[in-house]
């Protein structure tokens, strides 16, 4: 099994992507075949076809950050509900 994937981008694991099919920025875990195992820091994972996922954008990286630390918070019971 390959730890990279050649698409128009490289792709690798520990890599923000955006998923244009979910509308949303996750990491790359694993993957598998055709596909890109993504991971959000909620714990939500799904598999997308490689070609529906590009390199995060600087916004979107930030956004994921974002996610992280409120859920965190959540986590802790620090944060908004």
């Amino acid at each position: 099994m390959s730890r990279t994937a050649r698409t128009p981008h490289t792709l690798t694991i520990g890599m923000v992507v955006y998923d244009r099919h979910y509308d949303m920025p996750a990491t790359i875990t694993d993957f598998v075949g055709p596909f890109v195992c993504l991971t959000r820091p909620t714990g939500l994972t799904w598999r997308a076809p490689q070609a529906s996922v590009r390199p995060a954008t600087a916004y979107e990286r930030r956004q994921l950050r974002a996610i992280a630390r409120l859920h965190a918070e959540r986590q802790r019971g620090t944060g908004p509900a």
